[in-house]
């Protein structure tokens, strides 16, 4: 049941606003956001500038939410 949650994981990215013109901003990458819509979970991750890591990061806590949630 766990692996097929997994499998049916969705993956979006949140873009910021853009309010048009020129502008200087660091460098970052946008927050990765995994949904779940079996168990009706959304998780957003944007602490790292990597997105990988933010994914990683992401589907860590979805896999310590799950063990909590399917017992």
């Amino acid at each position: 049941m766990k692996e097929q949650i997994k499998a049916n994981v969705k993956w979006d990215t949140e873009r910021p606003a853009i309010t048009g013109g020129q502008s200087v901003s660091p460098c970052r990458a946008y927050p990765s956001i995994l949904i779940s819509e079996e168990l009706d979970l959304k998780i957003t991750v944007g602490y790292h500038r990597s997105q990988m890591k933010n994914k990683e990061l992401a589907f860590t806590l979805f896999e310590l939410a799950l063990d909590e949630l399917v017992r």
